[in-house]
C-alpha cells in the first residue's frame, strides 16, 4: 500500500509516528500482562487492538516510505547509506509489527475459546486455560513485544538519523552492491 501525501504534505513521516507510540505501548502492556497472567484475560482484547493499530500504523508506515522512496528517485537525490539502513529496518519492524499482532490474537483467542463454558476439554484446551498455559503464552506475548518494538525503535532511530545526521548525506556508489547496514554502523 503506497501512500505518498497526506494535504500536500509527505505521508511517510506522518504514519511512521503510529507504530513509534503505539508499539511501544503495546510492548509494555503485554509484559505487564507477562507478569500477571490474569490481567491478559482480562485486557486482552485491547492488547488486540493495541497491536492490530501498531501493525496497520506500520504497514501504513513501510508503504508511504515505499512511495516516498520514489518521490526522493525522481528528484534526482541520491540513495544514502543511511537512508538505504532505514528502508530495511523499516521492512523489519513491519514484519515484527505484523508478527506481534499475529502471537497477541492467537494468544488472547485460543485463552478465551478455551475457558469457554460448555467447551469439551481435551489437553490443548485444558493447557491453555491453566496458569501454566497463561504463563507460558503471556512470555510468548512478551518476547514478541519486546522484538517488535526493538525493531519499530531501531527503523525510527535510523529515520531520524537519515533526516539530521551530518553524515547521512553520503549517497551508495552505483557499483556497491553490499547494503549491509551493520557494516555501514559498525555493528556487529
Amino acid at each position: 500500500m503506497e501512500l505518498e501525501t497526506i494535504s500536500g504534505l509527505p505521508a511517510h513521516p506522518l504514519f511512521a509516528h503510529l507504530p513509534v507510540v503505539i508499539i511501544p505501548l503495546a510492548g509494555l502492556l503485554a509484559i505487564v500482562c507477562a507478569v500477571r497472567p490474569r490481567w491478559l484475560d482480562r485486557f486482552g482484547l485491547g492488547l488486540v487492538a493495541l497491536t492490530a493499530l501498531g501493525a496497520a500504523g506500520a504497514v501504513l508506515a513501510a508503504g508511504s516510505g515505499e512511495a516516498f522512496e520514489d518521490i526522493v528517485e525522481d528528484r534526482g537525490q541520491p540513495m544514502t547509506k543511511v537512508l538505504r539502513a532505514h528502508i530495511e529496518s523499516g521492512e523489519v519492524a513491519r514484519t515484527m509489527s505484523i508478527v506481534f499482532f499475529l502471537i497477541v490474537a492467537a494468544v488472547v483467542f485460543g485463552r478465551r475459546l478455551a475457558q469457554r463454558p460448555g467447551v469439551k476439554p481435551n489437553a490443548v484446551r485444558r493447557l491453555l486455560a491453566s496458569r501454566a498455559g497463561a504463563v507460558a503464552m503471556s512470555a510468548l506475548v512478551a518476547v514478541a513485544a519486546a522484538g517488535a518494538t526493538a525493531t519499530v525503535a531501531d527503523a525510527g532511530h535510523k529515520g531520524a538519523e537519515s533526516v539530521w545526521s551530518t553524515d547521512a548525506g553520503t549517497p551508495i556508489d552505483e557499483g556497491d552492491d553490499d547494503h549491509d547496514a551493520d557494516e555501514d554502523y559498525g555493528n556487529d
